[in-house]
């Protein structure tokens, strides 16, 4: 037996890597607000900060002191359903979710040449909570991914214009998933009949970064960067409560199909997936080139073209951890995707430095038959903006603020087994505000 709750618990699988999605699929790019200001255009060759332990940890040894900064970043999500032909009910749901994603990066100049860098944050992610009376409960109804990842790298200048770098990550990923579950197997789907069911999950994975930046002179910037997708393992455990409909000894409603017969059934299925379960799953990898350019004397265009192998992940097959059965196999058959940005910088005589950007974001599967209410993914717009402000040569403060218009995403999920049907679309949007401290000593 096969329930649309194990494709949520698969779903989360993947996502138990971070905490909230604003780039395409569970991807986070949230990582530093000053970036944020130009849509994340030039990330590898805009050298401001710390955060360079992050987006180009070759260029790390270009700031030439001990660096630190701190940063927050707060992500306003809201999607909203649309109806069109559901067969699960009338509410027809919405998620609004706030996100808080932080970030710390340290670098430490060991010597002339070489320089190491120390940087905490969560590249992927996603949270999304609907009612739980909504048309897509069997769907998802409550998902919280987190992955905190820690990141060590050295940089090692080999010239006054050519400089290399690599690193590891380790990564923490926690999941819960929470859903409803039809206790009358299709009969007469109702919200005062569903059982509950929660997927909680855990691992850890190391992975790793190579990076390049070139700077031929003062006006001109390069930087190509390669991140490592981790292997994640994840165990955890699955826990259902079962409504009256789905005890033992409770029979299903007239019209019930011959087989199963009786709620003992019912709750001997449920039971049968719950306790230890497993999946594996690998993130994908990412390459990034940035290029800055000098304009004038106070104007400087970035640009980012980001390639992420998200065909790394074609499907997921949840076990159990006991006897090794299927529980599910989930098909998300992604394609591998692009992001281009385009920004630009400001920086005067006086303490003030104004940034512009815009972006396209790709997402890696739009196919209404795959597309899951737990990421209700599409391609984005980025338009961005942001500004710093120094307050002395050591200390500075940036804000940067992005609204991300989505497409709008359609879905069409049929349950073969318990003809569930979710039709309809989602009109999603996400507003970000970030603000980091910078300091060099």
């Amino acid at each position: 037996m096969r329930l649309n709750h194990t494709r949520l618990f698969l779903a989360m699988t993947f996502c138990s890597l971070s905490g909230i999605a604003s780039a395409a699929s569970f991807q986070i790019l949230e990582q530093s607000p000053a970036h944020l200001g130009t849509a994340f255009a030039g990330t590898a060759s805009n050298i401001n900060d710390a955060s360079t332990v992050y987006f180009n940890p070759a260029a790390m040894g270009r700031l030439d002191s001990r660096a630190f900064t701190v940063a927050g970043n707060a992500i306003f999500t809201r999607a909203k359903f649309n109806d069109d032909g559901s067969n699960t009910g009338t509410i027809t749901g919405k998620t609004d979710e706030i996100g808080l994603v932080p970030n710390i990066y340290y670098i430490q100049p060991l010597s002339d040449r070489l320089t190491f860098g120390l940087g905490i944050n969560a590249p992927y992610g996603l949270a999304s909570k609907y009612q739980d009376d909504w048309v897509g409960r069997y769907l998802a109804t409550h998902s919280e991914l987190e992955v905190v990842n820690v990141n060590a790298t050295f940089a090692f200048d080999l010239s006054d214009t050519f400089s290399v770098g690599v690193g590891v990550n380790y990564q923490r990923a926690e999941v819960t998933l929470e859903s409803k579950v039809d206790s009358t197997f299709g009969v007469a789907p109702s919200p005062t009949t569903d059982s509950n069911a929660r997927i909680k999950g855990d691992d850890d994975a190391f992975a790793a970064d190579v990076s390049l930046y070139f700077a031929p002179s003062e006006s001109t910037r390069f930087g190509l960067v390669w991140r490592q997708g981790g292997e994640f393992n994840l165990d955890g455990n699955a826990d259902f409560t079962l409504n009256a409909a789905c005890a033992p000894g409770q029979g299903y409603p007239t019209g019930a199909p011959p087989a199963p017969t009786t709620g003992t059934i019912c709750a001997g299925a449920l039971g049968a997936l719950e306790g230890k379960a497993k999946a594996d799953f690998t993130l994908p990898d990412t390459i990034t080139f940035s290029a800055s350019q000098q304009l004038t004397q106070y104007w400087w265009v970035h640009a980012d073209v980001a390639w992420t192998e998200w065909s790394s992940i074609q499907e997921v097959d949840v076990l159990n951890a006991g006897n090794g059965q299927m529980i599910n196999q989930l098909e998300l058959l992604y394609d591998d995707t692009m992001r281009y940005a385009i920004g630009f910088t400001h920086k005067s005589d006086c303490p003030w430095t104004w940034r512009f950007g815009i972006a396209i974001d790709e997402a890696p599967q739009t196919n209404p038959l795959i597309n899951n209410p737990r990421i209700p993914d599409q391609d984005r717009l980025w338009l961005s903006a942001g500004f710093n402000y120094e307050f002395s040569p050591q200390m500075s403060m940036d804000v940067g603020y992005t609204y991300i218009k989505v497409d709008k995403t359609h879905i069409d999920n049929t349950n073969p087994q318990t003809g569930h049907q979710v039709a309809g679309h989602f009109d999603a949007n996400v507003n970000i505000l970030g603000v980091q401290a910078n300091w060099k000593f």
